[in-house]
């Protein structure tokens, strides 16, 4: 569980990254808005892929912005604070981003305005178990020396073995050091995403898709069920109190 400058209180920005291609990010954020859907929590979603804008093609309501490290245009991600003052924010970022957001908040000076405005910023970083994807994730910690809280999310989607992880001395190190929590995101069987993907479902959708068959909807059921504990595990983002507790997902029946 995230112990360190993270206030339940507060609002918070969920940064979903990951900094390469091919990770899971827009899986894990898609996972991330079905959970608020489903729990009642009011939130914003934020796209700043440009050239693939996949979780907006899910989600077309979806607020659009986009990184820049040109001052011409560095004010254009404004408003994912301004939402921020009202709502839980999900901003689903793109490969290659960390020098045009670290710019973004250390011009904006957003540390500083979170702390004022109550607003924190949270970075769930989908890990593959590549040792660049490590390398890449061990940079991100030391940029932001615990200013920002990560989480590191072991996408089981797109590796089993973890062995090289737990013996990675950098990153266990790292992970000590800033205070990281890890999760694993549940792996979905490969013709269920291929589906949920081809046809731009929604995850609750899929989980009423008479085409899977009673199993098959369960089986997208469970693994939202799974993805929510994890999310839960972390303290950062769970039901509010004041809310009625929510049910499981559920299919429908045959």
């Amino acid at each position: 569980m995230i112990s360190s400058t993270t206030n339940n209180n507060m609002a918070s920005i969920h940064l979903i990254d990951g900094e390469k291609g091919g990770v899971g990010k827009s899986w894990v954020a898609r996972t991330m808005i079905q959970y608020l859907i489903d729990n009642k929590i009011p939130y914003t979603a934020v796209e700043t892929d440009r050239s693939n804008p996949t979780v907006k093609n899910i989600f077309p309501d979806m607020k659009r912005a986009f990184f820049s490290e040109h001052p011409d245009l560095a004010d254009e991600p404004n408003l994912i604070f301004d939402y921020a003052i009202e709502q839980t924010v999900v901003v689903n970022l793109p490969a290659q981003v960390h020098r045009a957001v670290s710019y973004w908040i250390d011009v904006k000076g957003l540390f500083v305005l979170g702390k004022k405005y109550g607003v924190n910023f949270i970075k769930w970083w989908v890990c593959d178990g590549e040792s660049d994807s490590i390398e890449l994730f061990i940079k991100s910690l030391d940029h932001y020396q615990g200013e920002i809280p990560h989480v590191l999310i072991r996408n089981l989607g797109r590796c089993q073995d973890w062995e090289y992880l737990d013996f990675h001395e950098g990153l266990q190190k790292a992970i000590t050091e800033y205070e990281v929590t890890v999760i694993d995101m549940p792996k979905l069987s490969d013709n269920k995403r291929v589906k949920i993907n081809a046809q731009n479902m929604t995850f609750e959708a899929a989980a009423n898709y008479k085409e899977f068959g009673i199993i098959g909807r369960n089986e997208v059921a469970t693994y939202l069920r799974n993805a929510y504990k994890e999310f839960e595990s972390t303290g950062v983002l769970s039901k509010p109190q004041s809310s009625p507790a929510q049910s499981s997902p559920e299919v429908v029946k045959p």
